[in-house]
């Protein structure tokens, strides 16, 4: 591994130090959101112990825009390992193998949509 840089072309060298960087970022996104959708179930348990049925919907409402948000980052999660599993069959070959086609072009989808996010 310490060596790959030596032996590697760029384009190796380049993409797995992408990889490394985005697992930690999706490593601690995950763990915000998992406190998030922690913090909102438990808000939503005691707004309904309290009868605030309207505010427990509300709330739920947060919930599953969360949910859904954290389903988007372990898809983004699992194209970022199908790659990595491939990184070095792409490098010899001038196209991409077909099991990676769909996880590059949806990262390159999702990287224009959650750049610009302000909290992910």
């Amino acid at each position: 591994m310490m060596f790959d840089l030596l032996l590697k072309p760029k384009f190796y060298s380049k993409c797995k130090s992408a990889l490394r960087i985005n697992k930690v970022r999706l490593e601690t996104i995950k763990k915000k959101r998992n406190a998030v959708e922690n913090f909102l179930k438990k808000d939503i348990a005691d707004l309904l112990k309290n009868d605030l049925d309207y505010n427990a919907y509300g709330r739920a409402e947060g919930l599953m825009i969360e949910q859904n948000r954290t389903a988007c980052y372990k898809f983004i999660e699992q194209f970022s390992q199908c790659i990595s599993k491939h990184v070095s069959l792409m490098q010899k070959q001038s196209e991409f193998p077909e099991e990676c086609r769909e996880a590059v072009a949806s990262l390159i989808y999702a990287a224009a949509r959650f750049a610009g996010t302000t909290h992910p």
